[in-house]
């Protein structure tokens, strides 16, 4: 008997749905496409299963339920919000980025870097208002074998990790970081880059905006 599944999102991995099974709901991750693009989506999975092995039993991080014949992902259903939609909402913004810290911390003491936490759509709040972090298919593994270039992009990667947490929890007033936090933001080249070409794009912009303003005046 086949079971029941509904849509939840598409990626560029593929496809992402929820199972209902006798034992619970499981999200399925699935690679779609033909060709080279199906294997390279299918070795993306292998990699982020990989990755979830890695990280088993670390708080936050929703248990790895293995791969199927077809290379789908199996993933533990974790009930909650996405941070996006609900941030404005929390109840304890202290607890959450304190344990969202915690969890960061502990993946990378597993040898794991996320790589795209400033990406808000993954994190999760629990409905007893608690960080889950999810997505880990452009995570960086830290290989002991990998040498000094898989180093150097772990490291990197891990930076840019607590850079986003700085980021989230003072929602770029980067001015306001309270004095235990500033060990924590370290901006990348590129991230600063990132920023300096924002700030000008935003300086720009406006002035044209006040142009057109005044020229409908006159």
């Amino acid at each position: 008997m086949a079971q029941a599944e509904r849509f939840l999102s598409r990626g560029y991995q593929g496809v992402v749905r929820l199972r209902d099974t006798d034992a619970g709901p499981v999200v399925v991750k699935q690679a779609m496409g033909r060709g080279l693009a199906l294997w390279l989506r299918r070795a993306m999975l292998r990699r982020e299963f990989a990755v979830y092995q890695r990280l088993d039993g670390v708080p936050g991080v929703p248990r790895c339920l293995g791969m199927e014949a077809d290379g789908s992902l199996l993933l533990e259903y974790v009930e909650g919000e996405p941070f996006r939609e609900t941030a404005a909402a929390l109840h304890d913004r202290e607890r959450f980025f304190s344990e969202l810290l915690r969890s960061i911390l502990a993946v990378h003491a597993a040898g794991v870097a996320h790589a795209d936490l400033k990406r808000r759509g993954n994190i999760l709040i629990s409905p007893d208002g608690s960080p889950v972090l999810l997505d880990f298919g452009s995570a960086v593994l830290r290989s002991a074998g990998g040498g000094w270039l898989n180093g150097l992009l772990f490291r990197q990667v891990r930076r840019m990790d607590l850079n986003a947490w700085v980021k989230l929890k003072y929602r770029r007033r980067y001015e306001l970081i309270a004095a235990e936090d500033r060990a924590y933001y370290h901006p990348t080249g590129i991230e600063a880059l990132a920023r300096s070409l924002r700030r000008l794009w935003r300086k720009l912009s406006g002035r044209q905006l006040r142009k057109a303003r005044r020229r409908r005046r006159t």
